[in-house]
């Protein structure tokens, strides 16, 4: 036998030692699509990702082969475009030029799960009007249809439920959210699975499906190290001295709530939004090198993945299968931690109480009732006919009779009682459907008198406010029946 003979036995040899013959080597049976999961589950891989910032310790648990590249990698080239850098001063930076820090929008990552938006919002004394509202309103808005009302009798229409929520200022609120929050055990569970099927792929020489769960790992743990290199940060604008109330209405269809409170409060709700904070100047760069790496995967995956033979193919879609379950259940559970969390840092635990009215005209005027019992004031009260408006918007003729008239009670402090009303140039149907609203507006009176003393805590009401509560002619009969709560 010549020297490359032997070269040939020997090298045959060594394979042998190091690759083995896969099982179902000899099946027919090819999975096309193995490659196309690659693509499905990006949503929650990208919740995920995103709740890196509850755990320091998470970002070194994200090297594990994912399923929906593509969709992350758009996501953070999305990511990348917002990016945008700001001169920070603190006590660790430079007093006279500060440190240039750049921030990017964590929204785009929930976007989703409705994070980045919530319902309109409705000042009803500062004059805003916001057709979307932040991440924080978005949190209300769930909480407060989440909870059990009390059902209000009245006419039967479409429900509608109104939620007074009465909100402080925390003390000591912090700018940077910091979690508590320990990674779960099962977090190793993806990262041995990926590990595991990866050397199994090489042992049985299945080249193809090993660089791809290799390359799932690298491309991970890539972004999860980025992603949690920043600092998540609440901000929210911070109002002008002398403001007014920031009391207003969020929402605008069958789930209104009725925020009372100061405008820092209010602020922090309605413009508050989260963003991730960070110190390099390459963040913008990272986010694309991230977002194509993902993107490369994608592509990769969808060439390479057919080319391996089934059994190759079968440990990708078990790496696969083992993280989308983790992602599932991560995203489910620890991101309603998260928004609680969040919610309680910044808003404390507000007074909530919620009313489901039978119809719209009763949910508008106890809406009215209990903006107007603390601000009486005309230019106050001028501005409750635009919350009319806006709740309401109709101009017929019936309508702006019944505002008019309910608005004139408000304004001098009368029960809202209707009996004797009497409008002749009125038509007989329009006349008819008038007194259907203005009875639908005394049984919110009803509701607002028996209510009361939950909506206004007793120990926060002021003589003065009392004396605002209850109808002018009460007032001055001091030997009439007083309001009963």
């Amino acid at each position: 036998m010549n020297i490359t003979g032997a070269l040939e036995v020997a090298r045959a040899q060594t394979r042998s030692l190091i690759t083995y013959a896969p099982p179902l080597a000899n099946s027919s049976f090819i999975l096309q699509s193995a490659s196309v999961a690659g693509l499905l589950g990006g949503e929650e891989a990208t919740s995920t990702v995103a709740l890196l910032q509850v755990s320091d310790k998470r970002r070194w648990l994200g090297w594990y082969n994912s399923p929906g590249s593509y969709v992350m990698g758009r996501r953070f080239r999305r990511l990348a475009h917002s990016a945008t850098p700001e001169v920070v001063s603190g006590p660790d930076c430079d007093p006279e030029s500060g440190t240039e820090m750049v921030h990017i929008d964590p929204s785009l990552l929930f976007a989703h799960d409705g994070w980045s938006k919530g319902p309109a919002f409705t000042g009803a004394y500062s004059g805003s009007s916001l057709p979307e509202t932040g991440p924080l309103a978005s949190l209300f808005a769930k909480k407060s249809f989440s909870l059990r009302g009390i059902t209000i009798k009245g006419r039967e229409s479409q429900p509608v439920s109104v939620t007074v929520a009465s909100l402080k200022q925390v003390p000591g609120l912090q700018e940077q959210m910091t979690f508590h929050h320990h990674p779960p055990l099962a977090a190793i569970v993806p990262v041995l699975a990926s590990l595991a099927t990866c050397i199994t792929c090489g042992v049985y020489g299945q080249w193809y499906a090993f660089s791809m769960i290799l390359l799932g790992i690298f491309a991970r743990g890539s972004v999860c190290v980025f992603i949690g290199s920043g600092k998540l940060f609440f901000d929210h604008p911070k109002p002008a001295e002398g403001s007014p109330s920031g009391d207003g209405i969020l929402g605008n269809d069958q789930e209104l709530t009725l925020l009372k409170g100061e405008e820092h409060v209010v602020n922090a709700v309605t413009r508050g939004r989260m963003l991730f904070r960070f110190r390099s100047k390459l963040t913008c760069h990272m986010a694309e090198w991230c977002s194509i790496l993902l993107i490369v995967q994608a592509i990769a995956q969808l060439i390479l993945i057919p080319q391996s033979q089934l059994f190759g193919q079968l440990m990708f879609l078990i790496s696969l299968a083992v993280s989308w379950s983790f992602n599932m259940w991560l995203s489910s559970v620890d991101k309603e931690d998260v928004r609680n969390e969040i919610f309680s840092k910044v808003l404390g635990e507000p007074s909530l109480i919620k009313f489901t009215f039978r119809n719209r005209v009763s949910a508008v005027v106890f809406l009215l009732l209990a903006l107007s019992y603390d601000h009486r004031s005309p230019g106050n009260l001028g501005r409750l006919k635009k919350i009319m408006d806006t709740l309401l918007p109709t101009d017929a003729e019936v309508w702006e009779i019944w505002k008019e008239t309910v608005l004139r009670k408000l304004r001098s402090g009368q029960e809202l009682q209707f009996e004797g009303s009497d409008h002749s140039d009125l038509s007989r149907r329009d006349e008819t459907l008038l007194k259907t609203f203005l009875k639908d507006a005394e049984a919110a009176y009803t509701a607002f008198k028996n209510h009361r003393a939950e909506i206004v805590p007793q120990e926060e009401v002021t003589n003065e406010q009392q004396a605002k509560i209850i109808p002018e002619e009460e007032v001055t009969n001091p030997n009439g029946p007083p309001l009963q709560p």
